[in-house]
């Protein structure tokens, strides 16, 4: 019987903000009167609640395509919001942040099966800059599951089963209009397979970036000897759309959530399973 072993990879929860991802069980710490601590939950967004609700039928998806086999788990980056775009905050402390994403990433190890977590290193605004918050979510997951390999990464080469993939938060844009979509991907991802060849290396086989919150995929293939082939995918985010955003975005109306998982059957790439969904944030009126 052949090996089979699956990757869910998903980033930018943002964990912190209103607009990011946050179970709605989710326990905070505050102080009453005489000083005593009380706990108390956060009430969900509207936009909370529409995350929450497709990150667990992702992750019951993604257990449902394990189907019993190993499955390691990439947190792409931005696992919270950080302190440098407030005006979203769900509190002023801090340390909730860490609390939300380890209560975000918890989940997964609710049910048997997850070998290993990597969370990659974010953009330094959310992340409280030196991956901080990378490295206490990691540090407080190891302490509530001892033995699990769980570990932080700023730029990851990871072999699963003999398949290379490359994993980094930061890398090209899906584009900035419908019909240039997936070309800064093919340039990005024949220029390191490029590097790659000419070290005499293999080049990776699935390539994973982040940050623009908008799910991409796009296939390169470079021909020599060989025919190399490369996979790139940008992840879309579990986290809404800001006025920062918008305007960063010069008014992107698509709003996407979801992760994806990488399925290795035999020491090769099978299958890119991407489940993701968008909705439309405009307006719709008749006037």
């Amino acid at each position: 019987m052949g090996s089979r072993r699956l990757v869910a990879i998903f980033s930018d929860t943002h964990a912190g903000s209103r607009l990011g991802l946050m179970p709605p069980d989710v326990v905070l710490w505050d102080e009453d009167e005489e000083g005593n601590p009380v706990a108390w939950t956060p009430k969900q967004s509207a936009v909370q609640e529409w995350l929450w609700r497709h990150y667990t039928a992702d992750m019951d998806a993604a257990w449902m395509l394990a189907d019993g086999d190993p499955l390691l788990l990439v947190h792409n980056g931005d696992l919270t919001q950080g302190r440098k775009y407030p005006t979203e905050l769900v509190s002023t402390r801090e340390s909730d942040q860490i609390t939300i994403a380890v209560a975000n990433i918890a989940r997964w190890f609710d049910r048997r099966g997850i070998q290993a977590a990597r969370l990659i290193h974010g953009t330094g605004s959310h992340g409280f800059n030196e991956a901080t918050a990378d490295q206490l979510v990691a540090a407080q997951l190891r302490a509530m599951h001892p033995g699990r390999d769980i570990v932080t990464v700023r730029h990851g080469l990871f072999t699963v089963d003999g398949v290379l993939i490359d994993c980094a938060h930061h890398g090209p844009s899906p584009g900035i209009r419908q019909w240039t979509n997936g070309n800064q991907l093919r340039y990005y991802a024949t220029s390191l397979m490029n590097d790659e060849l000419l070290r005499g290396r293999v080049p990776p086989r699935v390539v994973v970036r982040s940050h623009y919150h908008t799910y991409t995929r796009e296939t390169v293939r470079v021909h020599g000897e060989h025919e190399w082939v490369t996979d790139i995918i940008v992840t879309p985010a579990y986290c809404g759309m800001n006025e920062y955003a918008s305007q960063a975005t010069r008014s992107a109306y698509l709003i996407s959530c979801g992760l994806v998982v990488i399925e290795i059957v035999d020491g090769a790439l099978r299958e890119v399973h991407a489940l993701t969904r968008a909705v439309d944030l405009r307006r719709e009126e008749t006037l």
